[in-house]
């Protein structure tokens, strides 16, 4: 049994059950907030295609645990599943979908903060994945977890940059925010785009704040590495009984 009385089968019942509902509450958001960008007429087509995209991404985002069970028999946490869905959501259906990056300036910065500390827990996820029973012997080395942690998040989100660049030079988009005059995503042929040095600030704020957020994991994994470990061994029993 768990702490809160629920056995492992009754909590990922539970968590497929809230799935579903905020399944069906982002489509229907979604279904509304194109439809409205398109009786407006205010909107091009693009930028329409566009925030459609998001809300697919983003229904996709939910239904991947539940796919990666059926498939492969990996059980994400739900903790982990949990800060996806409000990063995939604050990401792709405010920040694209409601064009909050448009909006707020800062917006971005917060999220690739929160994305050091999401993938940050993800490698610690994986690493209980890859290394089974043996996954110990990597866990009782704090100094190389610490370092881990920041390496894999760091790797991640430059990867992620490459995607952005990629996608900008296809699509015509802003990801990357290298205008002055806008941090949307959809730029029309008046946008003014950055030159020199600040047309690299946006890719560097956002690995620094992807080191930023993975160094605040990293720093809190090390201080309660023992008891994280004793968390973790406990939580593996329960799930095995």
């Amino acid at each position: 049994m768990s702490t809160n009385g629920l056995t492992y089968n009754e909590r990922l019942k539970r968590h497929r059950k809230v799935t579903e509902i905020i399944f069906w509450l982002i489509l229907a958001l979604g279904i509304a907030n194109i439809s409205i960008l398109i009786f407006t007429g205010e909107h091009t087509w693009e930028e329409i295609a566009f925030r459609t995209m998001q809300y697919a991404v983003m229904l996709a985002v939910i239904k991947l645990p539940h796919i990666l069970h059926i498939r492969f028999q990996l059980d994400i946490p739900y903790e982990i599943s949990t800060i996806l869905f409000l990063f995939c959501f604050f990401a792709l259906v405010l920040g694209d979908g409601m064009d909050f990056y448009g909006r707020f300036t800062w917006w971005d910065s917060v999220l690739h903060a929160f994305s050091g500390l999401l993938l940050s827990l993800v490698a610690l996820w994986l690493i209980h994945v890859i290394m089974a029973k043996n996954d110990k012997y990597i866990f009782f080395n704090k100094y190389f977890l610490s370092l881990f942690l920041v390496m894999f998040s760091l790797g991640v989100g430059a990867c992620w940059e490459i995607v952005e660049y990629t996608y900008d030079c296809i699509a015509g988009t802003n990801t990357q925010q290298f205008m002055a005059s806008t941090t949307s995503s959809i730029i029309t042929a008046e946008d003014v785009p950055l030159c020199g040095h600040a047309a690299l600030r946006d890719t560097m704020k956002d690995l620094i704040f992807d080191l930023v957020g993975a160094v605040l994991v990293a720093v809190y994994g090390f201080v309660r590495h023992n008891k994280m470990i004793k968390r973790y061994y406990e939580a593996f029993h329960n799930k095995n009984r």
